[in-house]
C-alpha cells in the first residue's frame, strides 16, 4: 500500500463521519509518504534498513512528544501540528522534500463528527476478551482452518480447501494485527481496524503484506505460512 492508499482511506472515514480514524489513516499516510522518501534516498543501502527505519520512527515519536498543543484543536490542526513535528524531526535540506509530497487535509474540515467512541469500538471487538485472547483465539481460528483445509485439499475438495485457506489467511492476519497493536501501546486497537479496513476490499493473500510496514513483511510471513493450503 502507498501513502495515496492511506490518504483514500482517510477520505471515506471522513465521508462517513469516523472523525478520529479519518486522522489515523491521514496520518498513516504521512508515515508511508516518510518511508517512501527514504527508500528512493538510499535506506536500502543502510547496514540495516530495518534498525534504520525503526531510529527513524523513534526520532519523530520523541518529536510529537515534545509538541505543546492548545487545550481545543481541530482535527486539522492536530495534524497539521504532527507533520510540523516529523518534519523538524530532520535536517533542513529535507523539509521541503517531505512537506511536497504531504496529501491534502481539505477532507478533515468537513467530516463530521460520529457517535461511535473509540472505547465502543474496542468493545464490541474484544466482546469480553482480552486482547491476548482475541489473538489467540484467531491464532487458533486460523489453525483450525487451516487444517482442514489441508485435509480437504487432499480429497480433491478444492472449492471448499480454498475457503477455508482463505478464512485461515483472515484470521492469522488479525491475530497479527492484534499482536502488533498491544506490543505497539495500541490499547484501542485502532491500527488493528485501520490497517484490516484498508484491505477489506481486496483478495489475494498478497494484500496482507501490503498493508504493514516494510519492517514487519518478515514477522508475519512467519504468521501467514503456516496457513498454507493447496
Amino acid at each position: 500500500m502507498s501513502a495515496t492508499d492511506f490518504a483514500e482511506l482517510s477520505e471515506r472515514y471522513a465521508e462517513r463521519g469516523d472523525l478520529r480514524m479519518a486522522q489515523l489513516a491521514a496520518w498513516a499516510a504521512d508515515v508511508h509518504t516518510l518511508e517512501e522518501l527514504l527508500w528512493e534516498n538510499g535506506l536500502g543501502q543502510a547496514p540495516d534498513p530495518d534498525a534504520q527505519l525503526a531510529a527513524v520512527g523513534e526520532s519523530v515519536a520523541a518529536s510529537l512528544e515534545n509538541i505543546v498543543l492548545p487545550a481545543r484543536l481541530s482535527a486539522r490542526a492536530l495534524l497539521d501540528a504532527a507533520r510540523e513535528a516529523m518534519v523538524t524531526t530532520f535536517d533542513q535540506s529535507v523539509h521541503g522534500l517531505l512537506s511536497d509530497r504531504f496529501g491534502d487535509l481539505d477532507h478533515l474540515d468537513h467530516a463530521h463528527v460520529a457517535q461511535e467512541t473509540p472505547s465502543s469500538r474496542t468493545e464490541d471487538r474484544l466482546d469480553g476478551r482480552t486482547a491476548a485472547e482475541l489473538a489467540a483465539e484467531l491464532r487458533t481460528a486460523a489453525a483450525d482452518c487451516a487444517t482442514m483445509a489441508t485435509l480437504l485439499g487432499a480429497g480433491g475438495e478444492d472449492g471448499p480447501a480454498v475457503r477455508l485457506a482463505r478464512q485461515a489467511d483472515a484470521a492469522a492476519f488479525e491475530a497479527y494485527l492484534v499482536l502488533a497493536a498491544i506490543r505497539s501501546g495500541d490499547h484501542t486497537l485502532a491500527t488493528v481496524d485501520l490497517r484490516w479496513d484498508l484491505v477489506a476490499e481486496q483478495s489475494g493473500r498478497e494484500r496482507f503484506a501490503s498493508a504493514v510496514g516494510s519492517a514487519e513483511h518478515a514477522a508475519l510471513h512467519l504468521v501467514l505460512e503456516p496457513a498454507d493450503a493447496p
